[in-house]
């Protein structure tokens, strides 16, 4: 058997090795940084102690550890929430023991059942948004299924500029965005059909006056039709994060710096917020790929993959990786975004991700 000093567990089935300290102090300050304390500890005899956040009374249940513990009692354990870290019992010096052999193997076989179970079978969908430094929430997203058809669509606009006028423009015509793609099932029609509409409206004022702009993504797909198709203006991006872990983008920014990179040349530090399109002019960008290439589509504004890519290569993967599921991908994605602005010293732009997992 495998030896295991202790374990973390995460609810979804996900376990990873977790190293104890030379003296007890040091161990229990270390499960309490990790677990995000206070700390609450369920000691199971002399096979061993479960530790878990005594505050996660709202995070999902960790069934690995209570199905662990159940075996071992024979009768139903504490209701343990989010991560838990398992160790053996404390010593006569209440040093943590290493967990005994038979119980990591227990807690390795509820894990991978668990996880097995936590593989996706329907379809979720999960979007997060945050502010940062900017005044008000100028990005907007939406989802929409056609009844008639059952086409799902999804959309995320990013507004450019930070006023009123530009708020409500994208909390308008994304949600319209999204019920002409799924109605059409053709995204890249869909952003002509708003763009149309958009210059009717202005047509129409007898005043003058330009609608704000906004960049679009959209991606519209049906359960029985094996492509998933993606239309783009602007620089809001789409990306895919494939069943194997490895990230991709799937489309090709319309700004400036996009432009010097195709002409061999290196983008200062801003080019990148000079557009080229966007929802209401300029070019439409339109591709499909297969579904089943497909385990996270990844929708987001500039806001969450800018600081993530410019600073932190590699974030954004990591994060679709250590995802347990859309809505956690989504979440982390804006806050690691966040909190990569911040370390850097940065203004933080609005950004937000929208996360669709396939089955």
């Amino acid at each position: 058997m495998q030896t295991h000093q202790a374990l973390y567990v995460q609810p979804g089935g996900l376990i990873e090795d977790f190293p104890l300290a030379g003296d007890a102090d040091r161990q229990n300050k270390a499960i309490a940084g990790e677990l995000d304390g206070p700390v609450a500890n369920w000691r199971l005899g002399c096979h061993l102690t479960m530790h878990a956040n005594a505050d996660a009374r709202h995070s999902p249940r960790n069934q690995v550890a209570r199905s662990t513990w159940n075996d071992l009692a024979g009768s139903p354990g504490p209701d343990l929430r989010g991560p838990v870290i398992v160790t053996g019992a404390p010593g006569r010096d209440d040093l943590l023991q290493p967990l005994p052999p038979a119980s990591a193997e227990l807690v390795t076989h509820w894990a991978r059942l668990q996880h097995a179970m936590a593989v996706v079978s329907s379809l979720q969908v999960s979007a997060a948004q945050a502010i940062g430094t900017r005044d008000m929430q100028c990005d907007a997203h939406a989802v929409h299924r056609d009844r008639d058809s059952g086409r799902w669509a999804y959309v995320v606009l990013d507004g450019i500029g930070d006023e009123d006028d530009v708020r409500e423009h994208v909390r308008t015509w994304a949600p319209a965005l999204a019920r002409e793609a799924a109605r059409s099932g053709d995204p890249a029609d869909a952003i002509a059909h708003i763009r149309a509409r958009i210059e009717a409206r202005q047509r129409s004022r007898r005043w003058h006056y330009i609608d704000p702009g906004a960049v679009a993504v959209v991606a519209v797909h049906h359960q029985d039709d094996p492509m998933l198709q993606l239309a783009w203006s602007g620089d809001a991006r789409a990306y895919r994060f494939s069943r194997t872990g490895v990230l991709h983008q799937l489309t090709k920014d319309h700004n400036y710096a996009q432009e010097l990179l195709d002409a061999g040349r290196t983008p200062r530090k801003w080019d990148h917020n000079s557009v080229t399109a966007n929802l209401e002019y300029g070019a439409i960008g339109h591709l499909k790929v297969h579904a089943d290439l497909v385990g996270q589509l990844i929708l987001c504004s500039d806001g969450v993959y800018h600081p993530l890519e410019t600073h932190e290569p590699g974030l954004l993967e990591a994060v679709a990786e250590l995802a347990l599921d859309a809505k956690d991908s989504a979440a982390s994605l804006v806050a690691e975004a966040l909190a990569v602005g911040q370390r850097h010293g940065e203004k933080c732009d609005n950004a937000t991700a929208l996360v669709v997992t396939f089955p």
